[in-house]
């Protein structure tokens, strides 16, 4: 009977290894009562033989179902070497026994300690981390200079927590401290995207910003400027004492090539191909609206009457100036209606393929030409509604109205001294 007891222990202690995260301590009294038992009954035969302590070792490795050896060092050490526990070194089968059984201990306290949580990224981590590099595949520099801009405004106002910590209530009430709709729009649309993609990557399980209350904003539809509008202006703009010639020539670069502010602000004389009449633009938007346009001869003239600075840009004033000094020349327009007049222009006057005039601008889709920036009603009221023209007399029309605005601002460049590009340097000729 006893001799079954044993080897009924024996089993329990193998089946404790296989649970050894839930009942360790089992295991070690198993061990313990197992000690007992084979120093009372040493007579008996199990064919392993218990007559050294190696025969012992290797007796408990095979009932405990641990892969491994023993063997006799010099100097009568005794090494049990494990895959699971390395190598466990002793005097007798005890100790060794006794180290095993701690190991083991350690083993069951690692598995059951559980994982500390990864502690989430604030807002500022999250969006220069992980939002900005996956911006970058698809906008343009400038674009993401805007974008950590508004980040700034965002971390100013008490929004860089950790994002799962950013309520509703929190982006309401900043938002709300917005005066300007427009800019209000912009941020609101800033935070949703960058907790959008949080939360599309599963660091965060709702998005607060799908219960923040949209901002209305009434757009105000660009125009272009009529004929007789587009003489006054260049006769006020050539005239006027209030502005420096640089400024002069962006307001007039602008109407000629269809650009936006930031993308005339950021010309190089790199980007200028003189010899082949290629004009890069660098976009501003997004990575479409990097492209190449004609280098027209006017355009060719107006930029050989501007020495670029030593960074090679050709306009060097504050963006913002730009947009307000305008105003100096007319109450009636601001500056990204010159961009309409050009695209009315081109599709109305130059009869230009939308595609081609798309391309220009800078536009990926076509049909925002055609629905946003041409109207062709703008340019002369009277003409457009007239009913006694055709549409060829209509267009003659046009283009000689078009043709006084190009020699006014001819007229004024042939005044001004030129700089030609000769071996990578402008010099006044």
């Amino acid at each position: 009977m006893e001799n079954s007891y044993i080897t009924h222990q024996l089993g329990n202690i193998a089946q404790y290894v296989d649970i050894i995260d839930r009942q360790s301590s089992e295991i070690k009294n198993s061990l313990c009562v197992l000690l007992g038992y084979i120093k009372a009954f040493s007579d008996f035969d199990t064919g392993h033989g218990y007559d050294n302590h190696l025969e012992e070792i290797k007796l408990m490795i095979i009932q405990l179902n641990i892969k491994g050896s023993v063997r006799q060092r010099p100097g009568g050490l005794l090494e049990l070497r494990t895959r699971a526990f390395g190598s466990i070194y002793g005097r007798s089968k005890e100790e060794i026994e006794l180290k095993l059984t701690q190991r083991l201990k350690q083993v069951q306290d690692s598995n059951q300690q559980l994982p500390r949580a990864k502690r989430p990224p604030t807002l500022s981590e999250f969006f220069t981390e992980i939002y900005l590099p996956h911006k970058r595949q698809s906008v343009s520099e400038e674009h993401i200079h805007e974008l950590n801009r508004y980040m700034d405004l965002l971390k100013q106002n008490g929004l860089d927590i950790a994002l799962n910590k950013i309520t509703t209530l929190q982006i309401e009430k900043y938002l709300n401290t917005i005066e300007k709709t427009r800019t209000r729009q912009i941020v609101r649309g800033v935070i949703n995207n960058i907790l959008k993609y949080a939360k599309q990557l599963s660091v965060i399980k709702h998005n607060p910003c799908d219960d923040v209350s949209k901002t209305k904003h009434i757009t105000k539809k660009g125009r272009a400027l009529s004929f007789a509008d587009q003489k006054e202006f260049f006769i006020t703009l050539f005239y006027t004492t209030e502005l420096r010639l640089d400024k002069k020539l962006y307001y007039t670069f602008v109407y000629l090539t269809g650009t936006r502010r930031n993308e005339a602000m950021s010309i190089k004389n790199t980007d200028i191909d003189y010899n082949n009449n290629i004009l890069h633009i660098p976009g501003t938007k997004t990575e479409t609206s990097d492209r190449d346009i004609p280098l027209i001869p006017l355009v060719k003239t107006l930029l050989m009457c501007i020495q670029p600075n030593d960074r090679g840009k050709f306009f060097t004033f504050d963006k913002a100036d730009a947009t307000r000094d305008i105003k100096l020349v007319t109450a009636k327009y601001h500056l990204h209606e010159l961009r309409h007049t050009f695209g009315t222009i081109a599709m109305c006057v130059k009869k230009s393929d939308p595609k081609t005039v798309a391309l220009y601008m800078g536009h990926a889709d076509p049909h925002v030409t055609l629905n946003t920036y041409t109207h062709p009603e703008q340019l002369d009221r009277q003409l457009f509604y007239d009913g006694s023209l055709s549409d060829e007399q209509k267009s003659q029309i046009m283009q000689e109205r078009y043709s006084e605005i190009l020699d006014i601002i001819s007229e004024f460049l042939d005044g001004i001294p030129k700089f030609y590009p000769q071996n990578n340097q402008l010099q006044k000729c």
